[in-house]
């Protein structure tokens, strides 16, 4: 299955984040084998909002999306493929005054860090939302921000990846970590053995059942967001804009890609009841917005995990992909939302539904760190939905980390020890 079985680093994980710390490490000179168990961008780095936004994030993520965002704008030419990139701004609307004022504090304080960010109202909020139907008093813009196809981008980093020389593999289970000594040696796969020194997990939401074979404890849990797109028409709107009903973006296709602005649905699993406690803090902030279902993703992830910690090749088919059903209620709330912020018709025409979901930690930033407990091991997981974004800049501040064993951003406050250093973390985004 490998043409190669000696490697400087496999990367587990086809997603965004995963392809473009192999594309970083392919900069730096290292061979590199990712290893993904569905298809490439399979499962969120293809159905997420395609936000590329420093806007409203917690302020420690605030120099990662910065670096991000710069090879963002770059990385098409790099590729020689399309991301569908374009620098465009970023609107979030207002609803009270009371949000109005921790948006200007959010935007003094991301000022400090050299990010042009500030309150709009009026004649300049019309300017820039001239579409808009319902008037509202302010919106936060960030100008420097983007947007990308989610349907283009990792692929476009993955056949890249390819033609240089690098491997790409898929459908392809990477079942445990060969270790030595407490080093790491290389990673055993359904496929057969790659030797190396260097791993790299960006496993998303699998990146809780691969640690647990190790006995390490990554505190994540996950979050079903569904996304509709619209067929093509002239809707007038350049500049993704979130609502407190509803997050638009505008697609290449011609049409937009909606979800809910507020509403998120978390189907009970397992890890909801093993990880209660680390979530309460974040819970407690999102009471409002959060819906718990009770339903057959209980059974289906204690499944899905009994074939992974088994090994169970004959079952690997039902693991490959998560797929979950898309909350149609939902959507067609949202799609109202989006009629009336914008004066659309209400039976606006659906191209497309569809749910993913996304990996969450307890204070809504990753963890990106070197495993204590393995060495040669790093973990780049837990992106709690801001992995698309993000993803540029990650896989180059993870490259450099397992090139290096240093890096020259701060990475503390993603540290998978603040876990036990720390029983209660919360979110501190603004969005």
């Amino acid at each position: 299955m490998f043409e190669r079985k000696h490697v400087d680093a496999v990367v587990i994980g086809g997603g965004i984040i995963g392809c473009a710390t192999a594309w970083y490490l392919h900069r730096r000179g290292l061979s590199v084998t990712v290893v993904e168990k569905g298809r490439v961008a399979g499962e969120q780095s293809s159905r997420n909002w395609g936000f590329v936004r420093q806007q409203g994030r917690d302020l420690r993520e605030l120099p990662l999306i910065m670096k991000s965002l710069a090879n963002w704008r770059g990385i098409d030419a790099e590729l020689g493929e399309s991301t569908g990139f374009v620098t465009c701004g970023n609107l979030a609307v207002a609803p009270d005054d009371k949000k109005m004022q921790a948006m200007r504090d959010w935007a003094r304080d991301a000022a400090a860090q050299g990010l042009e960010s500030r309150v709009v109202s009026g004649s300049e909020m019309e300017a820039l939302a001239p579409a808009m139907a319902r008037r509202y008093s302010a919106a936060l813009y960030t100008p420097s921000d983007g947007r990308a196809e989610p349907g283009l981008a990792t692929q476009a980093i993955a056949s890249a990846l390819r033609r240089v020389g690098q491997e790409v593999v898929e459908t392809c289970m990477v079942e445990d970590l060969l270790l030595q000594g407490g080093e790491v040696t290389g990673v055993a796969t359904e496929g057969g053995e790659i030797r190396c020194s260097k791993v790299v997990l960006a496993g998303g939401v699998w990146s809780t059942q691969f640690l647990r074979k190790l006995d390490i404890s990554l505190p994540q849990s996950d979050l079903r967001v569904s996304v509709g797109r619209t067929q093509a028409f002239a809707h007038g709107i350049e500049i993704p804009t979130w609502f407190p009903a509803v997050a638009l973006r505008p697609r290449q296709d011609g049409g937009l890609s909606f979800a809910s602005g507020a509403v998120m649905d978390h189907d009970l699993n397992a890890d909801s009841f093993r990880y209660l406690g680390r979530f309460l803090p974040n819970f407690l902030m999102n009471a409002s917005s959060l819906r718990v279902h009770l339903n057959s993703r209980f059974a289906e992830q204690r499944r899905q995990a009994r074939i992974y910690r088994a090994a169970e090749r004959k079952s690997y088919e039902e693991i490959r992909t998560l797929d979950p059903a898309p909350n149609h209620k939902l959507l067609e709330r949202t799609r109202s939302a989006l009629a009336d912020a914008f004066g659309f018709p209400r039976d606006l025409g659906l191209a497309e539904t569809w749910a993913g979901r996304i990996d969450v930690m307890p204070d809504a930033i990753p963890v990106i760190d070197q495993a204590p407990q393995a060495k040669g091991l790093t973990l780049a997981t837990g992106m709690s939905g801001h992995g698309f974004g993000i993803g540029l800049g990650v896989g180059e501040v993870v490259a450099e980390l397992v090139d290096r064993g240093t890096t020259e951003l701060d990475l503390s406050a993603f540290s998978l020890s603040r876990f036990s250093e720390r029983y209660f973390v919360k979110p501190k985004n603004l969005l």
